[in-house]
């Protein structure tokens, strides 16, 4: 019985040191970019704090967190000193994050926001203690001929949806210099874009909301049409992971150029622990996925 107990602590203890250990090697800097660990209370960047939590960040109504954004600018200046100095190119900017899993998602989303404003595109992120299974960040696709008349991308699409969505009153009000025949012929080529988005994209999306009878909804025009976006209201995950199993399958679906595309939307008061199980499962299922939040 003494063996046994024996085996049961040493089982445990090792347990604890490589949990320590992994710890201990992802809040490190090294050659995989700057570390920045946010918890309630403050936010360090490198194991040197910046800023209160509430302060800058809750509390603020502001998007990007301007202490943070400070000093990742002057940590990058520094890098692309030393590149300039040794006559090599500059690596590109990384960073691993590490979440506090009390944290709301307006102080994840923010953070994302100011370092992908400041360049940090390459990122790990933790949520909590797991840190042997890092997350990695996927940033939007640039597009870079967003102002071709030819060109189709989901940014140029999105630019449409909100030119025919205000109305063309709207947009004269907005617009006061662009004539009526001016606007009527950008909405002819705004249709004509919008027919080809519907037939390139699926626009997938997961809400995750904290009131309401139904908190999680999936959006997606499977109809391929203007106008042709549904949206599926439900009460548990498991529903939710159905309905995507089935969407993976269907024959139709799978020449969509953003098959493996998904937009997570939450609102803003949401504990991002409850994020961990759905980055798993979108994970384990192939999507990469982008995150914004609902509301202002």
């Amino acid at each position: 019985m003494n063996g046994f107990r024996y085996c049961i602590l040493w089982l445990v203890l090792f347990f604890l040191v490589a949990c320590s250990n992994e710890e201990k090697e992802f809040l490190t800097p090294g050659r995989w970019g700057v570390v920045l660990d946010v918890n309630v209370n403050e936010y360090s960047l490198n194991g040197i704090v910046i800023g209160k939590t509430i302060d800058d960040i809750s509390n603020n109504n502001d998007l990007l967190i301007k202490p943070l954004g400070k000093s990742l600018k002057e940590i990058r200046k520094v890098e692309q000193e030393n590149a300039l100095r040794k006559k090599v190119p500059a690596e590109e900017s990384k960073v691993k994050v590490h979440f506090d899993e009390s944290l709301s998602y307006d102080v994840f989303y923010k953070v994302f926001a100011t370092l992908g404003f400041n360049g940090y595109t390459s990122i790990q992120y933790v949520i909590g203690s797991n840190f042997k299974e890092p997350f990695v960040m996927d940033p939007p696709e640039r597009h870079y001929s967003i102002f071709s008349e030819d060109h189709v991308d989901p940014f140029r699409c999105s630019q449409a949806r909100t030119r025919r969505a205000i109305g063309e009153f709207s947009e004269k009000r907005l617009h006061k210099k662009i004539s009526a025949e001016e606007i009527a012929a950008r909405r002819v080529k705004d249709t004509e874009l919008l027919i080809e988005c519907a037939r390139r994209y699926i626009d997938l999306s997961l809400a995750l909301k904290s009131k309401g009878d139904s908190p999680y909804v999936v959006g997606l025009n499977e109809a391929g049409i203007i106008d042709g976006e549904k949206f599926y209201t439900y009460q548990n995950l498991d529903d939710v992971w159905k309905l995507i199993e089935d969407l993976r399958l269907r024959r139709a679906l799978q020449d969509k150029e953003d098959r493996n595309q998904i937009l997570v939307v939450l609102d803003k008061d949401i504990m991002i622990k409850n994020l961990v199980p759905v980055v798993k499962k979108l994970k384990a299922f192939g999507y990469k996925m982008n995150f914004a939040f609902i509301g202002s």
